[in-house]
């Protein structure tokens, strides 16, 4: 079996503004990493979650990708996590179905990869497609089918609002063609809010195939 590529941790910064609200966010995801309370609301535990508002699921490509709550940190009210954790999802399978289900095959184009992510983000994105994308073995590729598609949240909220999310995330799918097998894609995905949606500001990503 060929050893998995190595994940790549990746913040990006492009302007000073930008760099102000990767910065907030990156202090904000550090208790989401260390799994540590957040500083901001010192005295906040993180929040029992109940089998329903720990686990859901989204349909999109044939196979479906289920979504889950792993710890709250601070205060979010359940309709809010409710809100994060639909919203979290799409972002991830947008990127999920542009990047390695979605299309027809075999191509080696992949100009659309990364919705969701911000326009900094996309820009270091585009240098790692090797990894991020099919667009290595998409030439010799026929079909896609997934058959693991998971996502698990670690939310930071302050002032009853979530501000940052890490997303933990298996996918594996089979491939048919030339390249026939199975790859399998694991990592962690940063996000902010930025002009009223979530968006992806840096990734770490591993991808493997057998």
């Amino acid at each position: 079996m060929p050893r998995p590529s190595p994940g790549r941790v990746r913040h990006a910064h492009r302007t000073p503004r930008g760099s102000r609200l990767a910065g907030l966010a990156l202090v904000l995801l550090v208790p989401l990493a260390s799994a540590c309370q957040s500083g901001a609301e010192p005295s906040a535990s993180p929040e029992r979650l109940s089998r329903s508002d720990a686990r859901a699921t989204l349909a999109s490509h044939p196979g479906s990708t289920k979504v889950g709550i792993h710890r709250v940190h601070g205060r979010l009210p359940v309709a809010r996590r409710k809100a994060v954790r639909a919203q979290v999802g799409a972002v991830v399978d947008r990127w999920w179905e542009a990047a390695y289900l979605g299309g027809s095959y075999p191509r080696g184009s992949f100009p659309s990869a990364f919705p969701g992510f911000t326009d900094a983000a996309e820009e270091r994105a585009r240098a790692d497609k090797a990894l991020l994308t099919n667009q290595v073995a998409g030439p010799r590729i026929e079909s896609v089918a997934p058959h693991r598609r998971t996502v698990t949240l670690d939310i930071l909220a302050t002032g009853r609002r979530a501000r940052a999310v890490t997303a933990r995330f298996v996918l594996r799918f089979d491939t048919t063609g030339q390249k026939t097998g199975t790859t399998t894609v694991r990592g962690r995905l940063f996000l902010t809010r930025k002009r009223g949606a979530w968006r992806v500001f840096g990734y770490d990503v591993a991808k493997g195939a057998r």
